[in-house]
């Protein structure tokens, strides 16, 4: 167990963040841990922090759509209100995918 574990996460003033839950597909859970894990100053269980904002990570689990089945994870984002359409943007890009 490392520092980052031993940390809890400290509370969100929802008036001074902006919270959104982003429902994504076709992406494993560890990956998200991975990324999230080099940028978080620290780590309290599904939950982590960083500076000015906040990651929860769902449990992985698969979804249906169609004849295809999905890994799906819900990412719950907590990001001070004037640092969320940049950390938005990042985020997002760091899990693009291609497809054809």
């Amino acid at each position: 167990m490392t520092d980052q574990d031993q940390k809890g996460a400290e509370p969100i003033k929802s008036d001074q963040f902006t919270v959104k839950t982003l429902l994504m597909r076709g992406i494993p859970r560890w990956q998200f841990d991975q990324y999230l894990a080099t940028k978080a100053l620290s780590i309290a269980g599904d939950t982590y922090t960083g500076k000015g904002w906040q990651v929860t990570l769902s449990d992985e689990r698969q979804e249906s759509i169609g004849v295809c089945c999905l890994v799906a994870v819900d990412v719950t984002l907590a990001v001070e209100k004037d640092q969320f359409d940049d950390f938005l943007l990042t985020f997002r890009k760091n899990f693009l995918r291609g497809g054809g």
